[in-house]
């Protein structure tokens, strides 16, 4: 059971699940690992201090040209281990949005490795399922309006 991580081996833990993983520290120091699955590319930000982290948090990006509260409202109503938080900023007043879709796993008492694996596999999953409830809306009402 371990109580951190190095970005290094949850690197290692996304590769072994089939997809890439880019480390990278920025200028702060702070580490993150890029990926991407069935077209989406999401990141891995470490929490804690380097080298050995304390827990992870994945995150993707969905753009939205209609303000996706409602959507994000809904799906946090749905499921328990994603989230999708409309962000607020200057570009949504221009009317263009985008969500956060964010999952985290605490490394707090122990986890072992396969839990993590696991968590990977699971954030994996559910992406489809945010891209549906902010993307679906859009494609259901093209497909209302062409029949």
């Amino acid at each position: 059971m371990n109580e951190s991580f190095t970005v290094e081996e949850i690197a290692e833990l996304i590769r072994d699940e089939g997809y890439k993983a880019l480390v990278t520290i920025d200028e702060d120091e702070d580490a993150f690992i890029s990926s991407a699955s069935d077209g989406a590319e999401w990141d891995v930000v470490m929490h804690g201090l380097s080298p050995f982290y304390g827990s992870i948090s994945f995150r993707y990006l969905l753009f939205s040209k209609t303000d996706p509260i409602e959507e994000c409202n809904k799906f946090n109503n749905d499921y328990r281990f994603l989230k999708l938080y409309r962000v607020v900023d200057e570009v949504a007043v221009k009317g263009k949005f985008y969500v956060r879709a964010e999952m985290d796993c605490d490394f707090a008492g122990g986890v072992s490795k396969l839990l993590v694996s696991a968590t990977i596999r699971r954030w994996i999953a559910l992406l489809p399922i945010a891209e549906d409830a902010i993307y679906g809306k859009l494609s259901s009402g093209l497909e209302s309006e062409n029949q």
